[in-house]
């Protein structure tokens, strides 16, 4: 049994005493952090965005971090990578994490610039950064969000952001469903093996994440020595069916079934937690999305009503599958779209919404895939 510690944490002024608990719930802090040990700090900061607008790993989290490591003698260091359009120190001012490292004479590291190490998931290979690999412990910090692709976004795909620039997005396209996504997640996260990963539930994202949705007080922190341990825990405390998210099927089962829940975990059903509203055909047989693969399509639809014209989803795509000209509306080529959601993803005024072809809504709101939540975690 692999356990999973929840400790209520109402603000963010909470978070130092939340953090410390719910790491001291695993046992206590000495087995994670010691004298002299290179700590990496892995945040979400996957865009430029403010902290309340529960986008990214709110910085007091990492604070928390940062004070129990060097309470230990630990040295911290904090990095990650946002999405490839973006510029990173842009990310850092916006984000609160600059203000943070400096406030904490903390290192805070620029991914794209420190040197990666290459590694392969089948006949694809992608880089992992040097400082993610050669720390001692990673720290691994993903805010409790919803995605737009995999339906969650926190332990295990926060990792991620270990992989340097813009190879991000075109993996996108060289793992273009949730499926194949959700292998090579499996392997990063056998790659990277985070020792602690930390889940900023204070306030997390719901609707459609990761970035479109909306805020939602969920009032808690959690923490646990195996991200999809504690993926299993969020799906179960947020009614999220196991089969909707799709790494877990890449791991052994007891991984995402044998696990002990302690500190004061939040009731299921308690909290309330809108998925994306794709989320059931993540749910449809594969033998059935390969048969129909060219009716079965999920895509994006710019509502030119709210789009600024910054050109950051074209910019973001692995297929060019959005055109962009200065001072126009994107314009999607919908054959050759593969429904990432790279450019929902980075769209920093909500004008993307995720759209279902006519059968997808009709096969993933049918009877097919209707199993409730309760079920689906029997």
């Amino acid at each position: 049994m692999t356990s999973v510690s929840f400790i209520p944490c109402p603000s963010y002024a909470q978070a130092p005493d939340a953090v410390r608990r719910a790491v001291e719930s695993l046992g206590s802090l000495t087995p994670f952090f010691r004298p002299g040990q290179r700590v990496l700090i892995k945040p979400n900061l996957l865009a430029d965005a403010f902290p309340d607008q529960a986008v990214t790993t709110h910085p007091e989290i990492a604070r928390a971090v940062i004070r129990l490591a060097r309470e230990a003698g630990a040295h911290p260091a904090v990095g990650d990578s946002p999405a490839g359009a973006l510029r990173v120190t842009d990310v850092w001012e916006k984000t609160g994490f600059r203000a943070l490292c400096e406030q904490e004479s903390v290192p805070l590291l620029n991914l794209e610039q420190t040197g990666s190490t290459a590694f392969s998931c089948g006949a694809v290979s992608f880089t992992v950064a040097k400082p993610v690999l050669e720390a001692d412990l990673v720290v691994n910090l993903p805010k409790v969000k919803t995605h737009s692709l995999t339906v969650l976004t926190a332990g295990v795909k926060n990792l991620y952001g270990t992989l340097p620039g813009f190879q991000k997005a075109n993996l996108h396209a060289a793992f273009p469903t949730p499926s194949d996504m959700g292998r090579l997640l499996a392997r990063i996260t056998e790659i990277v093996k985070p020792g602690l990963t930390i889940a900023d539930g204070v306030i997390g994202m719901d609707g459609n994440g990761p970035s479109g949705g909306e805020p939602v007080n969920l009032g808690f922190v959690a923490a646990s020595t195996d991200p999809v341990s504690l993926d299993a825990a969020l799906c179960q405390v947020l009614g999220i069916p196991l089969a909707a998210v799709p790494w877990f099927q890449h791991f052994s089962r007891e991984r995402s079934t044998s696990i002990s829940l302690t500190g004061q975990p939040p009731a299921p059903g308690s909290l309330r937690f809108r998925l994306p509203g794709t989320w059931r055909n993540r749910l449809i047989p594969r033998f059935l999305v390969r048969l129909l693969a060219p009716l079965l399509w999920v895509r994006p639809v710019v509502d030119s009503t709210r789009c600024i014209q910054c050109g950051r989803c074209a910019s973001a795509c692995p297929t060019r599958a959005l055109a962009f000209k200065t001072n126009t509306t994107p314009r999607l080529h919908g054959q050759i779209c593969i429904g990432c959601c790279c450019c929902h993803e980075l769209c920093p005024v909500k004008a993307i919404h995720m759209t279902e072809s006519w059968l997808m809504r009709r096969i993933s709101h049918g009877r097919l895939t209707s199993t409730p939540p309760s079920e689906a975690h029997s």
